[in-house]
């Protein structure tokens, strides 16, 4: 079953307004095609409109993400795509067509706050990152601080921008954050099985404030869709071998839905034990990330089984990859990359974090006529729409980043050689994210029953 969309690959925006999002720049262009959409190229061509006040010194910038170990799964991700548009930048001449851009990459590691504030003190004009929420939540006040734009790649902790920095001004979020991707779920498994057959659910999700955190706001979710009853919780720890227990009281519980937020490796070792059990027989599946595994989930484990995946912000089909430059060019630039099977949300996460900075950059100066100020990037960065190969993004007043989320099944291509969604359903970000100035649980709380 599909949704039929009509707007989701652009936000509902029209042309004119399309226009004013990208910007005409050749990074824009380089980024996410915008001489397409000029339909003569004539601005693209242009490069930024004035390189006057603009010194040639490279930006220096730095990226926290893990490069290593369990969640390397998703941060080799976000470094592979902050890497490719930084190339694709300085390839289109630099910001404002001067200033190419020098990406330092430092492992997230146990000491993340030392790590960011060496970037601090070497200088860095811009920050991307984190991957881990708790990263995020140490980061954030620092970044308010030091007044030092800094986008996170994910980090998506629904109370950053709520309770930890409540009235942020340098601190921005690209990637889609906790609520919309379990909203995101929890609409799909109405969309899939009917809120009608959907009387109980259980969850299986991992052993800290993340997983705590999504299967709280699931349950908050699906009941107000469904009524339904919550019979069965489990919180495996991190990299756990043996997820049996879990599995045996699903099975004797039988849930019509059973949702899950684990990610990486305990992805397939869930997958694997699950399926070994019969688990697929007595309930369905509706993960948040259970695909980012995609590139590491062996096709056997995957085989026989009913398991619904979100991807946050990014799937290669879904817009599809001709109707924005370079989709296509960047799916099989990203397959070539080392430690990437295939491109996944969280590359986009990468990929999408420098855009944002860098088209807001490119919007400043066409305005000034000289490179902006960090206060001036923070402001043009507020409300500020662009697009990626994953379609048209914005950067909501409060700093949250808003794009459509995609659903689908998850299953093994052998072509691929990796895991990957069909029947692909879009979630516009009013669908899953609450407006600006509203917290996630208050609204939640105010839809109708």
């Amino acid at each position: 079953m599909e949704r039929t969309t009509t707007d989701h690959d652009t936000g509902g925006i029209g042309r004119r307004k399309l226009l004013s999002a990208v910007g005409g720049s050749a990074v824009a262009a380089a980024l996410a095609g915008c001489s397409t959409l000029l339909s003569d190229g004539e601005s693209a061509e242009q490069g930024g409109q004035s390189s006057g006040g603009i010194s040639d010194e490279p930006i220096q910038a730095g990226l926290l993400t893990f490069t290593r170990g369990a969640p390397g799964v998703l941060g080799i991700q976000a470094q592979r795509g902050a890497e490719l548009a930084v190339q694709r930048i300085n390839e289109a001449g630099g910001i404002g067509g001067q200033r190419e851009i020098e990406l330092d990459v430092v492992n997230e590691g146990s000491n993340p706050l030392d790590s960011y504030n060496q970037f601090i003190e070497e200088g860095k004009e811009v920050t991307f990152g984190p991957i881990s929420s708790g990263t995020h939540s140490q980061i954030a006040p620092e970044v308010e601080k030091n007044e030092v734009i800094n986008v996170s790649t994910d980090g998506t902790v629904t109370t950053l921008y709520e309770e930890t920095v409540p009235d942020p001004t340098y601190s921005f979020r690209f990637q889609n954050y906790d609520i919309m991707e379990v909203v995101t779920m929890a609409r799909e498994a109405v969309e899939r099985i009917g809120a009608d057959n959907i009387s109980t659910v259980a969850g299986v999700n991992p052993g800290y404030s993340f997983g705590e955190d999504e299967m709280r706001v699931f349950t908050q979710a699906i009941q107000k869709l469904t009524d339904a009853e919550i019979v069965y919780e489990g919180f495996p720890e991190l990299g756990a071998s043996d997820m049996s227990n879990h599995i045996t009281s699903i099975n004797n519980e039988e849930p019509d839905v059973t949702f899950s937020s684990l990610w990486g490796g305990d992805v397939t070792t869930f997958v694997r034990q699950a399926n070994a059990n019969n688990m697929f027989e007595n309930t369905t599946v509706f993960g948040t990330t259970l695909y980012s595994a995609a590139g590491d989930v062996p096709g056997d484990a995957l085989a026989g089984t009913d398991i619904y995946s979100g991807s946050r912000n990014y799937y290669w089909g879904k817009p599809a990859l001709g109707n924005w430059q370079p989709g296509r060019e960047l799916f099989d630039a990203a397959t070539q990359q080392d430690g990437v099977t295939v491109p996944t949300a969280h590359y986009m996460s990468g990929y999408g974090a420098v855009t944002a900075w860098a088209t807001a950059v490119e919007k400043a100066i066409d305005l000034l006529g000289t490179y902006p100020s960090q206060e001036q990037i923070a402001q043009m960065l507020e409300g500020h729409g662009f697009f990626t190969p994953a379609g048209y993004h914005n950067i909501a007043e409060d700093h949250q980043g808003a794009s459509n989320s995609f659903a689908g099944k998850m299953v093994y291509d052998d072509d691929l050689g990796a895991a990957r969604l069909e029947d692909v359903n879009t979630y516009a970000a009013t669908e899953t994210a609450p407006p600006p100035g509203v917290t996630g649980s208050d609204w939640l709380d105010s839809w109708s029953a």
